[in-house]
């Protein structure tokens, strides 16, 4: 059969560019994730305007979904931030921004263990004028970050357990909300941080972990008042079955006025969104084509056949 991927006055046969490049072959389509993260935007800033909310959205892309320059380059070119999780991300990101190939204002989170190597660079990029912003996720990290002179974020680690396609009991990275009330005033705390899980299966578990989020935000930001940003992380689930998900629309909706109104009642400012959709906006810009090697019967089994690709 034929598969033509269309963009503007251009048409790509899938079929002709295999025989042309061979197989196994992937397929990117950076129009694809552009028009998917203009109309993220687009959706978060409407629903705030609407709102009267006062805090402003930022999207930042974590390179673990992907670090091809196809995916990274379309992305910060639209308007995105970035986020890693590892000293070899950031290198990557070091590139970008030696080279020119970022907007001067990007900001990129560091998520992840902190090694030597992956401190140093930060302290490194953040002396090169990169806004830069290290995610505390444990006691010890805080000390290593004690002289770092720029924003820093602090993950928390929530009660809040979700439904997600890959379920962890217990989560090492993070504060607990007692551990973080307990440290006292920390210099330029600037973001609060948290990751509930990836593939997240339920729209109202986002919304759940979100109100323990804002609640703990709350007390804290009389604590510090640099403290402005709330994080929710990534986790926002793709259809890789054919069963219906929840929605941005939707989400976007409840996620704003879910802190519109507890902000109000805590009598703390509108904070700033983050949030680190990855799969979300770059899961549905590729593709693979394979070609079949050899193939059998599957006796008594859900599927007719077995296929051995090229893969």
């Amino acid at each position: 059969g034929e598969l033509i991927i269309r963009e503007g006055h251009y048409q790509y046969n899938v079929h002709d560019l295999v025989r042309k490049f061979g197989s196994s072959l992937e397929i990117f389509m950076p129009f694809v994730i552009e028009d998917r993260l203009n109309k993220l935007h687009d959706i978060f800033n409407s629903t705030i305007k609407r709102a009267g909310y006062k805090g402003k959205f930022f999207y930042h892309y974590p390179m673990k979904v992907n670090q091809n320059k196809e995916a990274v380059l379309p992305l910060v070119s639209e308007g995105a931030h970035l986020e890693v999780g590892s000293v070899n991300e950031l290198s990557l990101v070091r590139k970008l921004w030696e080279g020119d190939a970022v907007h001067h204002n990007i900001r990129v989170l560091c998520n992840g263990p902190k090694t030597r190597s992956y401190v140093d660079l930060i302290f490194h990029m953040w002396e090169k004028q990169l806004r830069i912003v290290p995610i505390i996720e444990d006691l010890q990290e805080l000390d290593v970050f004690k002289e770092f002179r720029g924003d820093i974020g602090i993950r928390i680690n929530l009660e809040t357990k979700v439904k997600s396609r890959w379920d962890k009991k217990a989560d090492r990275f993070g504060l607990t909300a007692e551990e973080l009330l307990g440290l006292g005033k920390i210099r330029n705390f600037k973001i609060l941080h948290y990751h509930i899980g990836s593939q997240i299966e339920l729209g109202e578990d986002i919304i759940r972990a979100l109100k323990e989020a804002v609640s703990v935000y709350a007390k804290l930001r009389r604590i510090h008042p640099s403290l402005d940003t709330i994080d929710i992380g990534g986790g926002f689930a793709v259809p890789y079955e054919k069963k219906r998900l929840y929605n941005a629309d939707a989400v976007v909706r409840r996620i704003v006025n879910t802190l519109k109104q507890l902000a109000e009642k805590a009598e703390v400012p509108h904070p700033h969104i983050i949030v680190e959709w990855g799969r979300y906006i770059v899961a549905p810009a590729q593709m693979s084509a394979f070609k079949i090697v050899s193939s059998k019967e599957v006796p008594k089994g859900l599927a007719r056949r077995w296929y051995v690709i090229d893969g």
